[in-house]
Formats: C-alpha cells, sequence, structure tokens
C-alpha cells in the first residue's frame, strides 16, 4: 500500500523529459579539476620521472655549479629552483630544475649537483633525491584527488543520463516517499536533491532533480504527520524520480492526472491540509556529520603515520628506510631527536640518515655525543 493515496493508471507509464539533473556544478567542477591535474602533472611530472631515472644510478659532479638555487614554503609545501651548470664527460651542460615536496622543518638546505651515468644530461640537486619519495607521495595524493574527482563526476553525469533514458521508456510505476534534503536555484530553474528511503532510513546517495519554470516537487504528509516528497519507482530505474505537484512528469491523459489529483488532495486535506513545498534549512547535523568522517579519516591517516615513525625508529633494520626518513624528517624537533638518539644507538657507526646529520658537516649524527680535548 502507498504511503500516498495518488492512483495511477494500471498500465505502463513513461516518465517525460529529462528529470534526474547531473552533479551540481557539474562543468566548473570538471573544468576546474581537470586544469588543476594537467597544470601538475605539467609542473611535477617531468621532473619527478628525471630524478626517477637519475636515482637508478647517481653520481654527484663536485665541480658543477648551481646557481639561484631557492626554496620556499608555504604551509608545509616546500618549492626549491635553481639552474644547474656543469661538465661530464666532455660536455657541457645548462640546465634547470623544479621541485615540491611536503616539509615543516625550517633552515637551510645543503645540497649537490648529481646526475646519471647512464643519461649525463640529466641533472638534478641531491635534495630531489632525498626527497623522491615525499615528492611522489604528495603528487600521487593531488593527483588522486584532482583525477578522482573529475571521474567521479563524469561517471555522475553518465549514471544521470542513463537514468534518464531508462526514464523515457514505459514501465509500471509504484509510488514511493523520499526524504528532500535540499535545494539550488539556478537560472530559474530549481535543483531539488533527494535521499530514496527504505524502511524509513535514507539509502544511497542524494539524487537531483531538474524543476523547470513555476514547477515544484511534490510534497506529501504521511500518515505520521512527516513531510516527505512524493516519487515513483520502476523496475528499469535504479532511483526514483521525483513527481512534479501538477504530475507533468508522467504521460498521462488529462482525465487520468485530474483523478489522481483529485484523490491526493483529498487525502492531503484530511491530514491537515495539503503543503507546498518550502526550501528546507540546511540540516547543519549533515555538515557536523561530514567533518567527523573527514577528522576520522585524518586521525586514522595520523596514526598510521605516527606507528610506523615509532616503528622505523626502534625497530627498522635499515637507517635509510626512504618512508621512515620522510616521516622522521617532518617530526617537531623533540620527537625528530629522540628517533635520531633511538636510530643512533643502533646505527651509530654508519653515516647519518637525511633528518638526524649535523648540519656543519651532513654525514655526522647531529645526537652524537660531542668530543671532548682530553
Amino acid at each position: 500500500m502507498s504511503f500516498v493515496d495518488l492512483p495511477l493508471p494500471n498500465r505502463s507509464i513513461a516518465i517525460a523529459g529529462r528529470p534526474l539533473a547531473q552533479p551540481a556544478a557539474f562543468f566548473f567542477t570538471v573544468i576546474l579539476l581537470s586544469a588543476m591535474a594537467i597544470g601538475l602533472a605539467i609542473w611535477q611530472g617531468p621532473g619527478l620521472w628525471r630524478d626517477w631515472q637519475i636515482s637508478q644510478n647517481p653520481i654527484s659532479v663536485p665541480n658543477g655549479e648551481i646557481l639561484d638555487g631557492e626554496c620556499t614554503t608555504r604551509r608545509g609545501l616546500t618549492d626549491c629552483e635553481a639552474r644547474l651548470v656543469y661538465s661530464y664527460g666532455g660536455q657541457d651542460y645548462d640546465t634547470h630544475v623544479s621541485l615540491a615536496f611536503l616539509d615543516f622543518s625550517s633552515g637551510d638546505y645543503e645540497v649537490e649537483l648529481v646526475v646519471s651515468r647512464d643519461k649525463p644530461e640529466l641533472a638534478t640537486v641531491s635534495l630531489g633525491l632525498d626527497m623522491l619519495w615525499n615528492r611522489l607521495a604528495v603528487f600521487a595524493v593531488f593527483m588522486l584527488v584532482f583525477v578522482g574527482g573529475t571521474l567521479g563526476m563524469i561517471w555522475g553525469a553518465i549514471k544521470a543520463a542513463r537514468a534518464n533514458r531508462a526514464a523515457g521508456v514505459a514501465g509500471r510505476l509504484q509510488v514511493v516517499p523520499v526524504d528532500v534534503v535540499g535545494v539550488d536555484t539556478k537560472g530559474g530553474s530549481r535543483f531539488v536533491g533527494y535521499h530514496a528511503l527504505r524502511d524509513g532510513k535514507r539509502k544511497g546517495q542524494i539524487i537531483r532533480s531538474r524543476f523547470s519554470g513555476s514547477d515544484e516537487p511534490m510534497m506529501a504528509v504521511d500518515e505520521n504527520g512527516k513531510a516527505l516528497g512524493v516519487a515513483v519507482a520502476s523496475d528499469h530505474l535504479a532511483v526514483p524520480v521525483l513527481l512534479d505537484r501538477d504530475l507533468h512528469r508522467l504521460e498521462l491523459s488529462d482525465a487520468e492526472r485530474q483523478l489522481a489529483l483529485a484523490a491526493f488532495d483529498t487525502q492531503q486535506e484530511a491530514r491537515g491540509g495539503a503543503i507546498t513545498y518550502q526550501e528546507p534549512a540546511k540540516p547543519k547535523y549533515r555538515i557536523w556529520r561530514g567533518l567527523a568522517a573527514g577528522l576520522g579519516v585524518l586521525v586514522l591517516f595520523a596514526v598510521g603515520i605516527f606507528g610506523y615513525w615509532i616503528y622505523y625508529a626502534t625497530s627498522a633494520n635499515d637507517a635509510f628506510d626512504s618512508v621512515g626518513i620522510e616521516i622522521n624528517n617532518l617530526m617537531p624537533e623533540p620527537l625528530n631527536d629522540w628517533a635520531c638518539t633511538q636510530l643512533y644507538q643502533r646505527f651509530g657507526d654508519e653515516r647519518a640518515p637525511f633528518g638526524c646529520v649535523d648540519t656543519e658537516d651532513w654525514t655526522r649524527w647531529k645526537v652524537a655525543p660531542t668530543k671532548t680535548k682530553s
């Protein structure tokens, strides 16, 4: 039994128009995210590929010159540029390098010029190789956000187009309730967001429906006095379609439409009067729930990072574990010093890894005891 009295003909009925809308701000978001992904790939992609090749067989060029070297840090993201002039194998080279990585430490960087033995035309600074995994991780995260967001928007638009085509095919319809959660008015049209319901609970993601001109969604009061949207479900539609107040979305005759609306209005008046559509207030709890979910992901990520750092400091078999080095280098100075002390106790007879070096010679451990004259 339907939650409202809306008698539809006992036959297959098609849904007119294109009732389901593509994701909000589709074109703007796709263009923006695509542009950011392309820009990032052009900015950092070639440098990462160059340094990856160099890292396979690197060699220092002590007589090379590093000119106009500069690093700028903005909220942890460090961007470095330099001009490299050097000679190798009787050939002179002049190139420019640019790299970006995540680093919350302060101070200057001591670097040297490094080239590939196999391809000496490929040159970089040693900092680029030290931070290679850091750079790859930052690049991968941003590309995942930009490319993943673009693909997600495109997939949402494809699903909406498929659903609109399926809606135009006549089928048996069942009246179902939906929970209207938001509205966005643009260019004389209303884009209404709603959730499908199962056993009174929201199901799946928000569905968007477009209402043109004076059209508005059909709202009803159920037997419990709750205001809900009135939609129809079809066997060949994956989502319910929200109806308009005058049932223009359904391919009905005028007599069939008037009969259905008369029964609907009579029942709604008995339940306290027919309600008109009102833009629902944006529920604050949804915002807080989203923030809580995002915070939970960040907490889990932080716990994982911290746990790996503890493992690296106390149990790792290699002081030059690339991931451990990057994490330890990002730690505040007291925690960094503690980890370097733990590493020094196990690897003190080897040269210090990045993040634990003495800035005076860049090989000695910064936590090593200072030798005194006897």
